[in-house]
């Protein structure tokens, strides 16, 4: 089985700021460095170096000689790569000084990419080869539907997100690897269980990999469900984090490796690659990964429970009619008994309690904002029986529902 990246390859000029510029705002770099980027060459470095062999196909200008020595240097083949007497793409990257990065791209040569150099190329790879593919080169729509037709299997990485991508066939997916910015182009919702049940319910034999910063990342295709959380490491620069997750997961699954062992090992990676500078020179070998892979200290608890707060109060907000532990713990990776322990450990309360004080607080919007009726509020908040909603009611405002609508009608005379 051989590995096909057709993909861009960019010029990174990375300027060092003290925060990411503002519209309007003048602001004076600390440093520019030159580095040579694009999702599409860095990803087939961290192919290359995960110990993948991996062939590189896109287009370069007359000043990216550079980008085909880095390449070749890492162990990718080139025999495919074409130059264009024209200029390359680049990209402009401001890093603060925290490691985050704000980045815009000139296409340049990646834009430049003709049906019949796409066919010559796959003519090349045959049924059963894994076709990888991002979104900064053109013709992506032609190359998903061609490599189908083939019987290649393509792994797609929508980055950067646009709305043409909204067209693209997902069933003729294998596998889609994305953020949660990308997912939520895909879907509409903001919760990240959301996106993937959206997502497999619409393609149910594509596989999915969401990656969540520092939350980690999850894996879905139907049958395997699993996660892992990030590692813990002082980020100097994230702008290929996203790049060495995607070659070594591809790596490691083109390997034979559990999804699991996949996802670990492009986990580990990931966090060696945001504790250097730059894009490409930052990718790690696969030596590298595998030393510290015992080692690197997962992120730290306090990170984890935020992580797992943020998660009940999505839930809890988009879920407050028919929340249930048994939704949650779903929702959380957990078995119910254990999401209620984690639950109340991290909350200060139990589930049921919380839930409890959300419904009422909904409620008491209701009383003092709107004309809405008693039972209107029971059935909105989620309650069935009135008596119990009362209780629950008076337990923690110390009034009734219509004293406590009354009181507050006074208070806004």
């Amino acid at each position: 089985m051989k590995i096909l990246n057709f993909g861009s390859c960019n010029i990174d000029f990375v300027y060092s700021v003290p925060h990411i510029v503002n519209a309007g705002e003048t602001l004076s770099a600390d440093a520019l460095r030159l580095f040579p980027g694009g999702k599409g060459l860095n990803q087939s470095i961290a192919l290359a170096r995960s110990g993948a062999t991996v062939y590189h196909a896109g287009c370069i200008g007359n000043d990216g000689e550079m980008l085909h020595k880095i390449l070749q240097g890492s162990g990718v083949d080139t025999s495919f790569l074409k130059t264009l007497e024209t200029k390359n793409g680049h990209a402009i990257i401001q890093v603060d000084k925290t490691g985050e990065n704000s980045i815009f791209v000139y296409p340049g040569t990646n834009s430049m990419l003709d049906t019949d150099y796409i066919n010559s190329v796959l003519d090349f790879f045959s049924k059963g080869d894994m076709l990888l593919l991002q979104n900064e080169t053109n013709n992506i729509p032609y190359m998903i539907e061609e490599a189908y037709r083939r019987g290649l299997r393509t792994v797609f990485n929508p980055s950067p997100f646009s709305e043409t991508l909204r067209k693209i066939n997902l069933h003729h997916i294998f596998c889609l690897i994305l953020n949660e910015t990308e997912a939520r182009g895909f879907t509409g919702t903001e919760n990240p269980r959301e996106c993937l049940a959206y997502l497999r319910a619409l393609y149910p034999d594509l596989r999915i990999v969401l990656t969540l910063g520092k939350e980690g990342c999850i894996y879905s295709d139907g049958e395997t469900d699993t996660s892992h959380p990030a590692f813990s490491v002082n980020t100097v620069d994230t702008t290929a984090a996203g790049d060495t997750f995607t070659g070594y997961f591809v790596s490691a699954i083109a390997a034979g490796k559990t999804p699991a062992e996949a996802i670990c090992t492009a986990s580990a990676a990931a966090a060696l690659a945001v504790s250097r500078m730059g894009a490409a020179p930052s990718i790690p070998l696969m030596q590298e990964v595998s030393e510290v892979l015992s080692i690197l200290p997962l992120c730290d608890a306090e990170t984890r429970k935020n992580g797992a707060r943020r998660k009940i109060r999505n839930y809890l907000a988009e879920n407050l009619q028919g929340a249930c532990l048994e939704e949650l713990a779903e929702r959380l990776g957990y078995s119910t008994s254990y999401a209620g322990t984690y639950a109340k450990e991290i909350m200060g309360e139990s589930f049921s309690s919380l839930l409890q004080k959300e419904r009422c607080a909904l409620a008491a919007k209701l009383l003092s904002g709107t004309d809405m009726s008693i039972g209107e509020i029971i059935r909105t908040t989620g309650y069935e029986n009135e008596s119990f909603f009362r209780e629950k009611f008076r337990g923690i405002y110390g009034k009734s529902p219509l004293e406590y609508r009354k009181i507050k009608s006074e208070e806004t005379k």
